[in-house]
């Protein structure tokens, strides 16, 4: 069950994180009173590193808040404005400061000799142990961790939007490295956890690859913000608006990418077939599957048949058709493609293609018509 507790810094504890915690006390302790002491002990370290980016959040005019998931913690701010690096810094860092302050506490009642003993002992040193542990990993520049999120702001304030980048490709490398590591060592969890670290960072590295300075603007992003409300709730007009005056100050990066793709699919609703082919084929790399069908639809008007025929495939399996299989069957005929013409048409026809003849009779099939093949497929009809 989730456990939600509201206040200045709303707190959210999802049960995999009781479960997770549970299994980390249980491997480590193999009783069940030393599992429960083990969650207790999770639950009061994740939560006093949580509190270290909250509070500082907080001292910054933010609105922050607390989820403690599977594999730890996660705090969210939320404020006006992108803050200055230094601030981010901050933020980031005094968690694992938090963390080390858990230690030192720790370790000066243990001074004390009637806390040093029993069950007090033995919690204070297992505290102590698992801080002192946590703070050190979480430093490592390695991301999701907050060293990694420490190197990204170091890097984006020398580097600017590339910095993000050059972030995630180191990383990826130490990532990589610190799993082969632990994997030689036989340390098989470790080096599982670091290998999915390295997979996160590859998969920023390629969601990430055109991210650019206007990226970073907050005007931008609020009118991108608006774009997709005025989409939402069906203001085309307005939203047509927005996405030029998006493009007229955007020239790169995923806000320009996002904004022509959304003109495009407006511009496509006024038949403006060749506006749509120019907005898409700027950009045809980067495009999402339902864009690159637009693409081929625009492609097709404008009589473009070898992007038609290059995005054929790829256009299918999105949108598996009759009128898809048919498209792609004429733009190959337009190149006098003999067999991948029949092979669509065929597809046309498994997809439910009814008036078969008459369709073979449009004069988008004129250029192969007097093929023997296509005769012969004719013949069979």
């Amino acid at each position: 069950m989730m456990i939600q507790i509201k206040g200045r810094i709303p707190l959210t504890i999802y049960p995999t994180f009781w479960l997770f915690a549970a299994l980390i006390g249980y491997w480590n302790s193999q009783s069940f009173v030393g599992t429960l002491v083990w969650i207790g002990i999770i639950f009061v370290s994740v939560l006093f590193h949580e509190f270290g980016h909250a509070l500082t959040a907080l001292t910054f005019k933010q609105n922050p808040r607390i989820e403690l998931v599977a594999l730890g913690g996660l705090t969210y701010h939320e404020g006006g404005g992108i803050l200055p690096f230094w601030k981010q810094f901050l933020i980031v860092f005094n968690g694992p400061l938090f963390g080390f302050i858990l230690v030192i506490v720790a370790s000066l009642l243990l001074q004390i000799p009637s806390l040093a003993e029993g069950i007090i002992g033995v919690i204070l040193s297992l505290t102590r142990v698992v801080n002192l542990f946590w703070t050190v990993v979480n430093l490592l520049p390695v991301m999701p961790l907050d060293g990694g999120q420490l190197m990204r702001i170091v890097f984006e304030k020398l580097f600017g939007a590339k910095g993000l980048r050059y972030a995630m490709i180191a990383s990826l490398s130490i990532a990589l490295l610190f799993s082969l590591f632990f994997f030689l060592m036989q340390q098989f969890l470790i080096g599982a956890l670091f290998f999915l670290f390295a997979f996160q960072s590859y998969d920023l590295i390629r969601k990430t690859r055109h991210f650019s300075e206007t990226d970073r603007s907050d005007d931008l992003r609020e009118e991108l913000a608006e774009l997709e409300i005025s989409l939402q709730t069906g203001q085309k007009q307005q939203a047509k608006a927005l996405c030029e005056k998006i493009l007229s100050r955007a020239k790169e990066g995923v806000i320009f990418e996002t904004a022509t793709q959304y003109l495009a699919f407006l511009k496509y609703e006024e038949r403006d077939f060749k506006e749509v082919y120019k907005l898409l084929s700027s950009i045809k790399e980067e495009l999402g599957a339902e864009a690159v069908c637009l693409l081929q639809k625009a492609a097709f008007e404008q009589k473009d048949f070898s992007l038609v025929r290059e995005l054929a495939g790829t256009c299918f399996q999105t949108l598996p058709t009759v009128e898809t299989a048919l498209r792609n069957a004429y733009a190959h005929a337009q190149l006098k493609d003999v067999i991948p013409t029949l092979g669509w048409i065929q597809t046309a026809r498994d997809e439910g293609l009814d008036n078969l003849k008459e369709t073979l009779a449009n004069p988008l099939f004129d250029p192969v018509r007097q093929d023997h093949s296509f005769q012969e497929f004719l013949h069979t009809l």
